[in-house]
Order: structure tokens, then C-alpha cells, then sequence
């Protein structure tokens, strides 16, 4: 069923801190490289788990801060493991309170690699490389931790299509001479008729914690994920009738 997942309202307003498992307490040291830029907005850079027990501690503050998936982009395959605990401490018996579910283990594909159906509300979250395979961990470029939010209940029309970055201009003789400055991006629009109050909240909720075209979200079409932005004029509500309303979404594919 084609869904979105959309980071938590509070997952980029504090850096993550890299570390490791002691005993059973989370201990801040440099051994995790480049662990912002988990939560950096763009997939170009991976961050580095050079051994088994690395952690990542996120903070999404002391409220607001249930999530229900997770989302790990790879830009290879491995064969490791990695785990996910959370708790309202940010330190001691962390590693106590494992998120059921959200263990990825064997195989990371390229790309996203997703867990749903997830329960948690404590204020950090860890992620864990468990160990298997090599015990090294230099695949992960970002990381969503969010909710899921499904396409149902509701008439759903549109299109979608690619458009392609290309700038072509005429020389003085008509001969015209094309650039592209990037490959296509896919887009997407939705309109989504007769919405009824409660899956308006949950719209709103997601438009809200992305805050228009500011962050990234996932789009499920049903076979793939794809890594987009919306526009701001997405997701404003029109009342047809009463407690039921009409919307659209627009999303531009985002190649990083």
C-alpha cells in the first residue's frame, strides 16, 4: 500500500552524538565519524561505525517525540547488523530498553531500508551497530526516525512524470544546443478528495513536522521508496462538507 514516512518534528533540531555501549550505559567518544551527517537533509555523505557496540544517541526532546518507523539510507550493501534502543535518560541503562522490531540484521539493500509498525516515545533513541558480518558499519547516509502515515480512505487522482534539468538556448543561426545541468526528477501530485477529520490531523501532522518544502519525506508507491520534498502549497484543506474535506500533495523526487 503506497504510504509516507516523515521524520519526527524534532529529529534536526539537535545534532546526534556519537559513542559507544558500555556495560549497559551510552558513552559519548569520537570512535562514530560523521555522525551529523545522519541527519543532514541528504544522502551524499555516510557516516562511520568502525566497530561492533558504535552508537548514535538522537534527541527529540521531552515531547513530541513518539515515532512508529525508521528509515536507514545505505549507499551499499552489508552484512551487519543494527539496532535500536530508546529511553528517557540520555546516558545510564540506556541499551535496556530495545525498540521492538526495529533490529535490521543480514542484509542492508542500497538504498532505504525501512521498519514500521514501531512503538516508542522516550526522548532519545540510539542506534547500535550490533555486529555481524565485519562489525564495520560505513554505509549509512541518513537516517529517519518518524511516522508512517498510509494513502487510503480517501479518492485518490493525479499524475506524475518526470521533468529533466536541461537549459537549451539558440545560437544567432537557430541552432539550438541543450545542457543538462541534472538528471530527471520524478513528481508526483495528489489530489485527495472527501478526507474526514482524522486523517486531515495526520496530514497535518506530517505537513507540519516537515514544515512545508523544508525537510524530506519518504513516498511508498506500492514497490519503492522515494526520497522527496513537498510543496508548500500542499496539504491546504478546502471544507466540502462538513468534517469532510479536499487537498493535494505535490512532491518533487530529490536526488540527494
Amino acid at each position: 500500500m503506497a504510504h509516507f514516512i516523515y521524520p519526527n518534528a524534532n529529529l534536526y533540531d539537535v545534532e546526534p552524538v556519537g559513542g559507544e555501549q558500555s556495560s549497559n550505559d551510552f558513552v559519548a567518544n569520537a570512535d562514530v565519524t560523521n555522525e551529523a551527517r545522519l541527519t543532514d537533509v541528504s544522502t551524499a555523505t555516510a557516516a562511520g561505525f568502525p566497530a561492533q557496540f558504535d552508537a548514535v544517541r538522537f534527541d527529540l526532546s521531552a515531547t513530541g517525540n513518539a515515532i512508529d518507523a525508521i528509515a536507514l539510507n545505505a549507499n551499499a550493501t552489508d552484512t551487519d547488523n543494527v539496532q535500536f534502543y530508546s529511553s528517557s535518560a540520555d546516558a545510564s541503562g540506556v541499551f535496556g530498553s530495545f525498540i521492538s522490531g526495529s533490529e535490521f540484521s543480514s542484509t542492508f539493500s542500497v538504498g532505504w531500508n525501512v521498519k514500521t509498525d514501531l512503538s516508542s516515545s522516550n526522548r532519545y533513541v540510539f542506534m547500535r551497530n550490533g555486529g555481524g558480518g565485519d562489525n564495520v558499519l560505513n554505509i549509512f547516509t541518513e537516517v529517519i526516525l518518524g511516522k508512517k502515515v498510509d494513502l487510503t480512505n480517501v479518492t485518490l487522482s493525479g499524475n506524475e512524470g518526470k521533468n529533466f534539468g536541461n537549459d537549451v538556448v539558440s545560437s544567432y543561426g537557430g541552432v539550438e544546443f541543450s545542457n543538462l545541468r541534472h538528471e530527471g526528477k520524478r513528481f508526483y501530485n495528489f489530489n485527495l478528495d472527501h478526507v474526514n477529520e482524522t486523517y486531515k490531523a495526520s496530514l497535518e501532522a506530517m505537513r507540519d513536522a516537515v514544515r512545508g518544502s523544508h525537510y524530506k519525506l519518504l513516498y511508498y508507491d506500492g514497490s519503492t521508496y522515494h526520497y522527496v520534498r513537498m510543496s508548500n502549497n500542499s496539504l491546504q484543506f478546502k471544507e466540502v462538507a462538513f468534517g469532510v474535506y479536499d487537498t493535494s500533495i505535490s512532491l518533487v523526487e530529490q536526488l540527494s
